[in-house]
């Protein structure tokens, strides 16, 4: 462990050397503005909400954000994603679904008994691109 004060990570940083095993000597006693806090923070340190001094002039207006009219009382991200009709309310459960495949050869078929795993995980991905596409080129097939 080395012991550094917050400018010299700050210096370290900056020119992309590794902060790794470092302790901040003045952290407690240092006010950081939100910016450094995050970089702190990006680079594996802790920082207190009371080591952070907030200036409104710091914070760069985002359209996407203050100009939406914030409305109801979410108790979390999700609801409000499910009011907005964003994400559906509940998750369908996942299903399994048994596939039959044909193998004549007892090389391919133990090959197939021994890379089942990884061939679920390809084959699931495979289908679900196959039925997306499928629904772009005809979309009034799968309502």
């Amino acid at each position: 462990m080395k012991i550094m004060k917050t400018d010299e990570v700050f210096d370290l940083i900056n020119r992309g050397e590794s902060v790794d095993n470092i302790v901040l000597s003045d952290l407690n006693s240092k006010r950081l503005s939100i910016r450094e806090a995050l970089q702190l923070v990006e680079n594996g340190f802790s920082v207190s909400q009371e080591n952070i001094r907030y200036d409104d002039a710091e914070v760069a207006y985002d359209a996407d954000f203050d100009e939406v009219e914030w409305e109801g009382n979410y108790k979390s991200l999700r609801g409000l994603l499910v009011s907005r009709q964003v994400v559906e309310e509940e998750q369908p459960k996942e299903e399994i679904i048994t596939i039959e495949l044909s193998v004549k050869d007892k090389g391919l078929k133990n090959w197939l008994g021994e890379n089942t795993g990884k061939l679920k995980d390809i084959i699931n991905k495979l289908v679900v691109d196959l039925y997306k596409t499928e629904q772009l080129l005809h979309p009034d097939q799968h309502k």
